[in-house]
């Protein structure tokens, strides 16, 4: 706009503005005009005079208040000063004063409570402003916003329900920008109808079919989340995120051979991928191939060294050779990149405790494990074992009853509690506790061979 249109415009906002009042000075109207006028220029100390001296004229209008904490805002954006903005609610409390309901200072108020963390605050100004002036999208959409920060998110559902419901209008960036903090937040289930609605919208976003795919899968709706990715891959068959739920949907549904034929086809159109690799290590251990599953997960760690769940599956695939060297070497690798390492630590317990070495690294990796899952059968069980080969018998099924409180069918922990009474002389309880690991399961070898005659 023009200089020359510009004071036109404010002109006659401020003639407005000052109508309603009989004994408005036309000096104060004058002032406020060089105020905005110098506020339009980015001058925001030029325009706190302005306003400043319209205010010393006519103390009466509320909006003169808003206009200069507008400036007072703006100084402190520039300069990061706490004091501009106390001078900015301090003259926004003068205006409500003046007119409790004024929206202008009410609508700046709350920006300010937001800007500063307030959101509490700043939401029951603009609830207010919605009870005030019910057919203001705006405020609905402000309140909404508000809602999202502080995490009411049914309240968020029920104002995006009354927004669709109430207006033709719609704006995808909202849609957008509630689906992005549900995500963020976990909501996987409430974030999934608004990244349909997106999807709906442009079918032509492959990353949009992609997030969808996700959200269906994590709600076990696999028809809708195949469908989804397919899309996204048929619109990007480079990326291989797309690729990697295509096979996710596979595995889960046990369907091993198809992972490893559509993980070549992957490979070959979007190139290579650690997780997916790793899939397939997990696919060919399914199917009792280990040593194509040793393969294949030495591939993803090739291809990403800090993947620790291929570390801790070959760490896993050598113990059982008993290659003690590479296991260990293997858990090692999985507790160092692992944000949750607590099994893998009690997995190298364990490889240690059932050889009898090392059992006071063994006792140090368990303790750890169980400070971050202190009722983890398995974990208690590997407490137990380990005192059991240190000859504590007393202690080792001591932990080895608490293991089994939170697992009653463990034949493994059974198995435990008769090899412990076996070694404490206890035979006729030990032979119990084998036939109860037995009728837990029926198919471990160990215990039917101790059962023998």
């Amino acid at each position: 706009m023009k200089p020359r249109l510009l004071i036109l415009f404010v002109f006659v906002c401020a003639s407005a503005l000052f109508a309603g009042e009989e004994t408005a000075d036309p000096r104060a109207l004058d002032q406020f005009i060089k105020g905005t006028t110098a506020a339009q220029q980015g001058n925001p100390y030029q325009a706190i005079f302005f306003f400043e001296e319209a205010l010393r004229i006519e103390k009466s209008a509320p909006f003169l208040y808003v206009a200069l904490a507008e400036q007072y805002i703006q100084l402190a954006q520039e300069n990061t000063s706490s004091e501009a903005l106390s001078r900015a609610e301090e003259n926004l409390n003068k205006a409500l004063v003046l007119d409790g309901r004024h929206a202008p200072a009410l609508e700046l108020k709350s920006r300010l409570y937001a800007a500063q963390g307030k959101v509490r605050e700043a939401r029951k100004i603009v609830e207010q402003l919605v009870a005030d002036h019910p057919e203001r999208r705006e405020y609905r959409i402000d309140l909404l916003t508000l809602c999202l920060t502080s995490g009411d998110f049914p309240q968020v559902d029920a104002l995006y329900a009354q927004l669709a419901a109430d207006s033709n209008e719609h704006s995808l960036d909202l849609t957008r920008q509630i689906a992005a903090v549900y995500l963020m937040a976990g909501e996987h289930t409430r974030a999934l109808p608004y990244m349909q609605e997106l999807s709906t919208a442009d079918t032509t976003d492959a990353a949009v079919a992609y997030t969808l795919g996700t959200l269906h899968l994590q709600a076990s709706d696999t028809v809708e989340a195949a469908r989804a990715v397919d899309r996204a891959i048929a619109l990007d068959s480079t990326d291989t995120r797309y690729w990697y739920l295509k096979l996710v949907i596979e595995f889960d549904q046990d369907r091993y051979d198809r992972v490893l034929t559509l993980a070549r086809i992957a490979e070959a159109t979007a190139g290579p991928d650690a997780r997916s690799a790793n899939l397939e290590g997990l696919s060919h251990m399914r199917q009792g191939d280990s040593t194509a599953a040793r393969e294949r997960f030495a591939r993803a760690l090739e291809l990403d060294s800090t993947l620790y769940p291929a570390a801790g599956s070959l760490a896993l695939l050598y113990d059982g050779i008993d290659s003690l060297s590479l296991a260990v070497a293997y858990y090692e690798h999985a507790i160092l990149h692992s944000d949750s390492a607590a099994i893998y630590m009690n997995n190298l317990a364990y490889t240690y405790a059932v050889r009898g070495i090392e059992s006071e690294h063994a006792m140090t990796l368990v303790d750890a494990a169980l400070e971050l899952e202190p009722d983890n059968p398995s974990y208690l069980d590997t407490k137990g074992w380990i005192y059991y080969q240190l000859g504590n018998y007393s202690d080792a099924m001591r932990w080895l009853k608490n293991a089994l409180k939170r697992d009653r069918d463990s034949g493994a922990i059974l198995e435990h509690m008769g090899d412990v009474a076996q070694a404490a002389g206890k035979k006729a309880q030990a032979r119990k506790y084998w036939q109860q690991a037995l009728s837990a399961a029926p198919e471990m070898k160990s215990v039917q061979e101790k059962l023998a005659p």
